[in-house]
């Protein structure tokens, strides 16, 4: 009983998150997803143009990924945010996995490939903040990882286990229960799996980089340093598994891993390298 409760509260939604996005220059959409209606923001040029897909953090919202992706289209790229389930006004109920945004997201993309979304994208590149991040890097196993081109992470999430055992400390889970963590992980893992049955899970070094997912695209990490809500170990953990010459890292004092979602010095950051590496769009 213990552990099924434990389990049900390892798989909940979001508590909160941030209100819906109402811009008149990010008109909004709803496509019906895998599991339940999903919205996602479109601020698109008048010609085929490069196109970027930002997927915002836990409890955030798609606002801040407007904030964060502005820069971009000022550059002439089309920007897509996507609204993850649970969050602002794509609401959902059920049992609540990362690999839920992951279907909404592929779906997206779906429609945009398939012409649906009245788009003619000319490349691929993918935004993603803490969780967003995490959520993309699993991407590149989907069946469109083969159309990144690039990726752009800010203060990135890059594995689920030390999440995992965050969760249960603030739960204050029963450690004198002999093997009781390695039954809550098994039982977690079988409802991961049932959820989401294409997908091979069978520990957590499984939800986390590099099984999770491995960049073999050039990708940019912004990164708040120090990270006060995610700290090295994510980082690292990308770091230990990309070659050198597909990874950049631009770190920042005065970038916080939430709450900087404006943040001038980045967006500058982030041109340059798109700059450099022939990303930037011209006419």
């Amino acid at each position: 009983m213990l552990a099924k409760s434990l389990t049900r509260r390892l798989l909940q939604g979001p508590p909160k998150s941030t209100p819906p996005l109402h811009d008149a220059e990010w008109p909004s959409q709803v496509r019906e997803g895998p599991r339940a209606p999903y919205r996602f923001h479109v601020n698109r040029r008048q010609a085929s143009a490069p196109t970027v897909i930002a997927v915002h953090g836990w409890t955030s919202g798609v606002a801040h990924a407007r904030n964060r992706t502005q820069a971009l289209t000022e550059a002439g790229f089309h920007v897509i945010l996507l609204e993850s389930l649970g969050h602002g006004s794509s609401t959902y109920d059920g049992p609540w996995t990362a690999h839920c945004v992951l279907e909404c997201l592929e779906d997206l993309l779906d429609g945009l490939f398939s012409g649906a979304l009245g788009m003619s994208p000319t490349r691929l590149l993918l935004h993603g903040h803490s969780l967003g991040a995490y959520i993309i890097l699993r991407l590149l196993h989907g069946r469109h990882g083969d159309r990144v081109e690039a990726l752009l992470l800010e203060s990135p999430m890059t594995r689920y286990s030390p999440i995992f055992e965050e969760i249960l400390l603030d739960l204050g889970w029963p450690r004198w229960l002999p093997g009781f963590r390695a039954r809550l992980i098994r039982r977690m893992m079988k409802e991961w799996k049932a959820m989401h049955p294409n997908v091979s899970i069978t520990d957590l070094a499984d939800v986390d980089v590099p099984r999770w997912g491995k960049p073999k695209v050039p990708t940019f990490v912004m990164q708040a340093d120090p990270d006060h809500r995610l700290g090295p170990v994510h980082l690292d953990a990308l770091r230990s598994c990309m070659p050198h010459d597909l990874l950049d890292v631009w770190r920042s004092t005065t970038l916080r891993h939430s709450g900087t979602s404006i943040h001038h010095e980045r967006d500058a950051a982030m041109m340059a390298w798109l700059e450099a590496k022939a990303f930037i769009p011209h006419c």
